[in-house]
């Protein structure tokens, strides 16, 4: 037997007018649910959220649908009733529907008036909003009592790819799909469960990868003509014989030496700046996606349908930054994992903050953060964090202790927010 639609078909509507906010995701979410498939999208748009609009109507060109914008003064009432009343008139005996998720409060309530004035005994319309903590649709149709729907986090699966696209942004590379040596990553991360590994792994990298690849400011890697001439000799100390041993085999060194040039090109790396990036700290990121791959695919409860790594979009004039690390989609939620080596706690929960905002700022209030560090007591951070931003269930820190367990750790994570448990 078919289960019955998330959403009864009757509130389904010919004419949807969507208050347009300044996150897209959630108008996303809303017209996808809300609007029958050749219906007509209503992007009703202050000249604050213009730019938003133009991007969710791209979204809608490219699979063959031309929205109509509806300009409107947001503080004013008299300007949204008109606008909202002059595109109504076009409209014979369709269904109508109006979604108050984004606008302002004003729009709202000006916007449901006009919408509610063009309802007749037979033409009935209707009204949603879709929480964001529960991910529920509260609909109000006609003089019917109002309905509230079931979670509907995992009726709309956008990918990575298309949050970006939400957001118009230009990508400074291709968001990866593969980790580069997980292999010698997951050693890398077993053996930072020792606090002295750590330490010893900081220093080669500091004394010795550094000091020959980086600029004499330190602040950028040399130029690729002169990296490719670099030959440095691999860690030495006791606590990262197994590190040690990893490298041999997988960089083929039997001299002690890394050449640099020769190991690069030989492991897959366009340039050999990008391996010196990687044995610096961006192992780290690799091994995460490498552990979320391996949740994705034996852990089909986690409900995690797309991951990527490296969303880095390039800078644009008035917009936030966006860089994330990793993201995992779970239904239309994102989950942003920062990754960093430093174990102080100061600047882990930095690194934390600037990955919640970011992470809010392009998925909005239903993103949930995750930081990959290699601090002591990651849960006295995570406590910190949830209290001082009243962030309960949104926030995740794994220290260098999680390391060996980590898909058991994440897909745990990932789990227990899906079905709505906070731990």
């Amino acid at each position: 037997m078919t289960p019955p639609p998330v959403i009864p078909d009757r509130y389904i509507s010919d004419h949807l007018f969507l208050l347009v906010g300044t996150n897209p995701l959630p108008n996303f979410v809303a017209a996808t649910l809300m609007l029958k498939p050749q219906g007509q999208l209503y992007l009703v748009h202050s000249d604050k959220t213009q730019k938003v609009a133009k991007r969710l109507a791209r979204y809608w060109i490219d699979n063959h649908r031309q929205p109509q914008f509806v300009w409107v003064d947001e503080s004013d009432g008299a300007s949204i009733r008109q606008q909202i009343d002059h595109e109504l008139a076009q409209i014979e005996d369709d269904h109508v529907g109006l979604n108050y998720t984004g606008g302002t409060k004003m729009m709202a309530v000006h916007a449901s008036q006009t919408i509610r004035s063009h309802q007749k005994p037979r033409r009935p319309v209707t009204l949603s909003y879709l929480d964001a903590r529960s991910t529920k649709m509260y609909i109000e149709h006609g003089d019917d009592k109002a309905f509230t729907t079931e979670p509907l986090l995992y009726e709309v699966q956008p990918s990575i790819q298309d949050i970006v696209k939400l957001h118009a942004f230009e990508l400074q590379g291709k968001i990866a799909i593969e980790s580069q040596l997980p292999e010698l990553a997951t050693v890398l991360a077993n053996t930072h469960q020792s606090p002295e590994a750590i330490e010893q792994w900081r220093r080669w990298c500091n004394d010795i990868l550094r000091k020959e690849t980086r600029t004499r400011n330190d602040r950028e890697w040399d130029k690729e003509n002169l990296l490719r001439h670099v030959s440095i000799p691999l860690p030495a100390d006791p606590s990262l014989r197994h590190v040690i041993d990893k490298m041999q085999t997988t960089f083929r060194v039997q001299d002690g030496v890394l050449r640099l040039g020769e190991v690069a090109q030989r492991s897959g790396f366009a340039k050999v700046k990008h391996l010196c990036e990687w044995l610096d700290g961006k192992w780290l990121e690799h091994y995460v996606f490498h552990v979320i791959s391996q949740v994705k695919n034996q852990r089909p409860e986690s409900r995690i349908h797309d991951i990527g790594m490296g969303i880095r979009p390039k800078s644009e004039p008035d917009s936030p930054e966006y860089d994330i690390d990793i993201g995992a989609m779970q239904g239309y939620r994102l989950y942003a994992i920062s990754c960093t080596t430093d174990a102080d706690p100061g600047m882990c929960k930095l690194k934390l903050f600037e990955a919640y905002i970011r992470a809010r700022n392009m998925a909005g209030d239903e993103t949930c953060v995750g930081l990959i560090c290699m601090a002591d007591k990651p849960e006295n951070l995570q406590r910190q964090i949830v209290r001082s931003w009243d962030a309960e269930g949104k926030v995740r820190v794994f220290g260098h202790r999680d390391m060996p367990d980590l898909i058991d750790r994440m897909a745990e994570w990932f789990i227990s927010t899906g079905e709505g448990r906070h731990v």
